[in-house]
C-alpha cells in the first residue's frame, strides 16, 4: 500500500533516521557532478538574479557554517529568546578559491555537522521543539531537518538544470521533449 501512495505522488513523513542518508551524500553528489569539469559548465547560469554552480556550493557552505547547525542548537536550548539569526543567502557566492576547494570544505563541514546531529540523538519530543523562524514565525525542528534535506535535493537540481539548460540550443529540435529545457514550464 506505501508503495502505490507513493507511486501516486503523496508524501513521506519526515523520519531522521532515513533524512540523515540524504544529507550525508549531497557533498558526495555535488563533488562527482562538478570536481574537475570545465569551468564553463561549472560558471554557467540562467541568466541576471540566477546562481551558477560553482555560487551555489558558496551558498551551501555558508548554510552549513551559519543556518542548519545553529538554528536547531537554537531549539534544543529552548531559552526564552528562541528566535534564529536572518540567513543571508547571497553570503560566500564569490570566492577566488577553486572549486575543488571549496567541494572539499563542504565535505568536510557537512560530515561535522551531521555528526552532531547524529550525536544529539534526537527523540520526538525534540523533534516537535520550536524555534522563531525571522520570516516565517514559528517552526519545529521537525520542519527545521525536513527542509535542510529538501534544501539539499532543491539545490541538486537546480544546479542539474542550470546545467542541461546550457545546452538548450545546442540540442535543436530535441528541445520539446525535455521539460527542463522549457523555461514556461513549472519543474
Amino acid at each position: 500500500m506505501i508503495e502505490m501512495m507513493r507511486a501516486q505522488g503523496d508524501s513521506m513523513d519526515f523520519d531522521l533516521d532515513e533524512a540523515i542518508p540524504i544529507l550525508e551524500r549531497t557533498p558526495a553528489v555535488l563533488s562527482t557532478l562538478l570536481d574537475e569539469l570545465p569551468e564553463d559548465w561549472t560558471r554557467v547560469n540562467e541568466g541576471a538574479d540566477t546562481w551558477s554552480p560553482r555560487e551555489v556550493i558558496g551558498h551551501l557552505i555558508h548554510g552549513e557554517r551559519t543556518d542548519w547547525i545553529p538554528r536547531a542548537r537554537i531549539i534544543l536550548k529552548q531559552d526564552r529568546y528562541r528566535r534564529f539569526d536572518p540567513f543571508d543567502r547571497f553570503a560566500e557566492l564569490e570566492s577566488d578559491r577553486s572549486l575543488k576547494d571549496r567541494l572539499e570544505e563542504f565535505d568536510q563541514l557537512r560530515s561535522g555537522n551531521v555528526a552532531t546531529l547524529r550525536g544529539w540523538n534526537l527523540k520526538e519530543r525534540d523533534l516537535a521543539l520550536t524555534g522563531e523562524h525571522p520570516e516565517l514565525g514559528t517552526v519545529t525542528m521537525r520542519q527545521l531537518l525536513a527542509t535542510w534535506v529538501v534544501h539539499d535535493l532543491s539545490h541538486i537540481a537546480q544546479i542539474t538544470r542550470t546545467m542541461a539548460r546550457a545546452y538548450t540550443s545546442a540540442v535543436g529540435p530535441w528541445t520539446a521533449y525535455f521539460r527542463v529545457l522549457q523555461r514556461d514550464v513549472r519543474q
